[in-house]
């Protein structure tokens, strides 16, 4: 397992040489030496580009849209209201995100049904006076300027990335034919802004070495020579270091490009394609914009609630006081976004034994020290309702992965795949997980993969939905 130069004649040659390095094993003329390493860029220069890319497509789409609305005869709020709709859309949809591909024409009818959507409903107040007879002319109008102007600021950000001086640096990881021929489509895909400098062969069938070396190993390679972003390709690495990968890269925090297996299904939402295979960016719940309306609508919610059901908590407060004495709240370690741990808040159910009881315990369903009020919170989920005051303090977020205590953590990251990866996002009051059963004594390989598909599949839509099913499943007695 090893970083090693690429000596194909056509691509930069810098082998990389973490303690474990191999020499390369491509046929070919030998590496040359490596100059002097460029440094990242510095984190103002990436934060004004990662802004200037949906700021302009935000001005494009709510000049355009207001516009057009004006031109239709709109009052002044219907023009308003239709500009911040088409932005509001765009933004929670994941449509302002940097792209790798950029393509006018697969964003075409997408980005058309939603515009029209919006024009259409914020008409509707002004009913048929809006309807003139240039109605069509401006419509088609207001649709050329959006997919026009995308297509020039598309342009631009791919002619800049071919000529810029400092490509971002990408390492591929994998270790076959396809890793080859991604690599050589990173090559003649300059658009994407991509130079490769390396390739990363990790793990083998006679490696025995653990996968959190191989994980440390990739890591500091990543930060020794200053990684932008990491290409995996995932049929030409082991299953087993799939996670111990993209941890690495998380905690190197680079740009992580996941090549699905050419055998697979593309997933419906958030993939492109790279070299002729899909792709999926690995990333927590969205952008930069939708991190912060999600946490804007977890603080707004979760303080509404709080003090809309202030009587029930006080009420449950009491049930629990009058059954078990002191020691209303339980306290408990749970591990959050990044591993970061934090107290966890519910009502106390049952008193524990000690410490390492409440740490190390799985389940205490049917233990008999729980009296018909702890039964009842539980079964109700109303003891989960103090973790209101963690989405507020921002340890929790209302819908991401059951966060789960440090032992179990440990334990289910190093027999299921892809469980640590669930810690890319906020961790949630409820979850995608939750809503489909999976609580209690279910399976950790499921409810790994679940958390993982939300994750991947965010949508601040899919937020709603999964907390209108949780309000379902209390009011139908779907606890646990």
């Amino acid at each position: 397992m090893g970083a090693q130069g690429l000596s194909a004649p056509s691509i930069a040659e810098e082998p990389l040489a973490p303690a474990s390095a191999a020499p390369a094993a491509e046929s070919g003329p030998s590496a040359s030496a490596p100059g002097r390493l460029p440094s990242r860029r510095s984190a103002r220069t990436r934060r004004i580009g990662l802004a200037a890319y949906p700021l302009c497509l935000a001005v494009l789409d709510g000049a355009a849209t207001s516009v057009a609305a004006w031109a239709l005869g709109y009052p002044a709020t219907g023009a308003a209201v239709a500009s911040a709709a088409l932005l509001s859309v765009h933004a929670t949809t994941g449509r302002y995100r940097p792209r790798r591909d950029l393509s006018v024409v697969e964003d075409a009818v997408p980005l058309s049904v939603r515009a029209l959507f919006v024009l259409v409903l914020a008409g509707i107040p002004a009913g048929p006076a809006v309807i003139g007879p240039h109605a069509l002319e401006i419509v088609l109008g207001f649709l050329a300027v959006l997919l026009l102007g995308r297509m020039a600021l598309y342009a631009l950000v791919q002619r800049y990335r071919r000529v810029r001086p400092a490509a971002r640096r990408t390492l591929v990881v994998g270790d076959g034919p396809l890793t080859l021929h991604v690599i050589e489509g990173l090559q003649h895909q300059r658009a994407l802004g991509l130079t490769v400098v390396g390739r990363y062969v990790i793990g083998d069938g006679a490696d025995p070495s653990p996968v959190g070396e191989d994980a440390l190993d990739l890591r500091n390679a990543v930060r020794a020579q200053a990684i932008d972003t990491v290409v995996v390709v995932l049929e030409e690495t082991p299953g087993r270091y799939h996670d111990a990968v993209a941890r690495a890269c998380v905690a190197g925090r680079c740009e992580t490009l996941m090549v699905l297996s050419p055998s697979g299904l593309a997933p419906a939402t958030g993939a492109g394609h790279l070299a002729g295979f899909s792709y999926i960016p690995l990333r927590g719940c969205g952008g930069a914009l939708e991190r912060l309306a999600k946490r804007a609508f977890d603080v707004v919610t979760a303080t509404a609630v709080a003090a809309l059901i202030w009587p029930l908590l006080l009420v449950c407060a009491v049930a629990v006081r009058l059954e078990g004495g002191p020691g209303v709240l339980f306290r408990q370690r749970r591990v959050g976004i990044g591993g970061e741990q934090f107290v966890l808040l519910k009502f106390r159910t049952l008193k524990p034994n000690d410490d390492l009881e409440a740490d190390t315990r799985w389940s205490v369903d049917g233990d008999l020290r729980m009296g018909p009020v702890g039964r009842f919170l539980r079964r109700t989920s109303l003891d989960e309702l103090p973790q209101l005051w963690n989405v507020v303090r921002g340890d929790m977020s209302l819908v991401g992965p059951r966060p789960e205590r440090p032992h179990f953590v440990q334990q289910f990251s190093a027999t299921h795949p892809g469980y640590g990866l669930r810690h890319r996002a906020p961790v949630g009051l409820t979850g995608w997980a939750q809503v489909h059963g999976l609580r209690g004594d279910t399976s950790i390989e499921l409810r790994a993969r679940f958390d993982n598909h939300y994750i991947d599949a965010w949508t601040f839509a899919g937020d709603l939905k999964i907390l209108m099913m949780t309000v379902r499943s209390v009011l139908t007695g779907g606890g646990r």
